[in-house]
Parts: structure tokens; sequence; C-alpha cells
């Protein structure tokens, strides 16, 4: 029997756990999330950066989605809306990240949405062939 194991791919610098996403911008490659309260280093101590910016560089657009479901916290069947992620850019209100997820050429982040008077829960999956880049003011 052959057995292989692994370690995590990368350690990164930030979390994006408890961060406020408040704006998207695109242009034909690049997105552009703004954290405009800051991100956590995963350094020790483990502090709250000044405003911050993740870029995603060579996005496919086609591939790039925003699941935004109709209710918070429930279980079992569901329903909601499945947006490209470009369609969905001018729509964002503030979206607090509560989980995020790396693998090949992906990241995936999920967490409450605010739409309107309501909170709910969605996801966002970003397909890119390029770098993800962490910019902090300061």
């Amino acid at each position: 029997m052959k057995t292989t194991m692994t370690q995590p791919l990368y350690t990164l610098p930030y979390s994006l756990h408890d961060g406020y996403l408040t704006k998207l911008e695109a242009d034909q490659e690049t997105l552009v999330c703004h954290f405009p309260y800051g991100i956590f280093s995963t350094s020790a101590p483990c502090e709250q950066t000044a405003r911050a910016k993740v870029k995603f560089t060579g996005v496919d657009w086609d591939s790039s989605f925003l699941y935004v479901f109709d209710g918070l916290g429930e279980t079992g069947a569901f329903s909601g809306e499945k947006w490209l992620l470009k369609d969905f850019l001018p729509h964002l209100e503030r979206l607090e990240v509560i989980d995020e997820t790396y693998g090949f050429w992906q990241a995936k982040w999920s967490g409450l949405l605010t739409k309107g008077e309501n909170i709910v829960e969605c996801m966002m999956a970003v397909c890119y062939s390029g770098e993800m880049v962490y910019e902090i003011e300061g």
C-alpha cells in the first residue's frame, strides 16, 4: 500500500475571517476586493491591519460566481440565486467573510451578506490564473 501525507500548500499571511468586504472593482482580468476596516495578520501578535485590498489577477469571469441564499442558518433544502461575479459587483453592500478556502486556482469565501434590511448567507467563488495580492495601507 502506498501512503502519501500532505501539509497545507502554503501559510497565508492574513486571515479575512471577520473582515468586511464593502466594494468590488474589476477590469479585464483583475478583481479588487476592498476591506475598509482591515483584515487580520496571522503572525503574532495577530493584529488587525489598516485598510486593505485583496487583488486577484488573471480572473476567469465566466467561471467566477456569487451564490446568494434566501435564508440564514437553515439546513436541508434551500433556495437562492447564482450570479456571475462580474454582474454582481454593483450590487454588493457588505459581505462579512466567515470562512475562506483556497485550492487549485480558486478562492472561495463564504459569509454573511447584507441585502437591504436582511442578512443572508452567501459564497463567492473566484477562478484565477494569476496571483492573489494583499495590499495594506500604511
